[in-house]
């Protein structure tokens, strides 16, 4: 079979990028909902509790990553350490709801994706989630955004993070230019930056900004000065600015290649 080759990828990551998903509006409820019952804590220190052991497992060497994001597991383990038994089921739960109310696409996800594919065979679009495939699979689907990918890259199919350049498989080999797109510094710009990727930003629109229109120069200037020593190239504050984003970046690789 020939290798599968492009001018370029974009990685896009899927939760507070192109969608809010049902962990923050029905699977930590549900969950933190019978631990606060059975233990008599309140939500916002559950919710603490459980964080701060997915924090701890994904900056632990030694974790596998699968581990450090099966949240039924850090569920099990922060129940067990306050003495209960939990019986709910993030899978169960995530399984029974997957689709809207509680996933919500983000204005203008469609459109945005429908305008990225429309480059290909030149440039793929990948899913690139550090989210178990048991738990965003169901929800790409439910949402009818599955489709729209060439590839899905999760922790179980790489066995790794974003923190590793084994995350992003084969594709940085078979592309002239990488793209990751999210709304996490750290995940999505930080090590995308070390891999030599160009990085997308997406953050919400400060009330009240006065920023440059431009999504290269906006990125200048929100992080000229700032405490972070590596840039995103461009930062976005709507989906709908993506397309142009991505096409002139490529653009300017195929220039300096004239």
């Amino acid at each position: 079979m020939p290798v599968d080759h492009r001018h370029s990828v974009v990685f896009i990551d899927l939760d507070h990028t192109l969608l809010d998903g049902p962990f923050d509006s029905l699977v930590f409820p549900q969950v933190l909902g019978e631990l606060s019952r059975k233990t008599g804590l309140d939500y916002d220190t559950l919710l603490a509790l459980v964080r701060s052991e997915n924090r701890a497992r994904q900056t632990d060497p030694t974790c596998p990553a699968v581990l450090a994001m099966d949240w039924d597991d850090i569920f099990t383990r922060v129940a067990d350490r306050l003495g209960v038994t939990l019986e709910t089921r993030a899978c169960d739960v995530l399984r029974a709801h997957p689709g809207p109310p509680y996933a919500v696409l983000l204005p203008g996800a469609v459109q945005a994706l429908e305008r990225l594919t429309a480059g290909r065979p030149r440039r793929a679009v990948v899913l690139a989630t550090k989210g178990l495939g048991r738990y965003q699979l169901p929800v790409l689907r439910a949402t009818g955004l599955l489709h729209y990918f060439d590839d899905v890259l999760t922790p179980e199919i790489t066995q790794a993070l974003k923190y590793s350049p084994e995350f992003y498989g084969s594709w940085p080999a078979r592309t002239r230019i990488q793209i990751m797109v999210g709304d996490t510094y750290e995940d999505d710009v930080l090590p995308a930056h070390r891999f030599g990727f160009k990085t997308v930003l997406k953050m919400d629109q400060p009330p009240g900004s006065t920023e440059n229109g431009d999504p290269f120069i906006r990125a200048q200037e929100i992080f000229s000065g700032a405490e972070q020593t590596v840039r995103p190239d461009a930062v976005i504050y709507a989906l709908d600015e993506l397309p142009e984003v991505i096409e002139k970046m490529e653009n300017e690789v195929q220039d300096e290649d004239l």
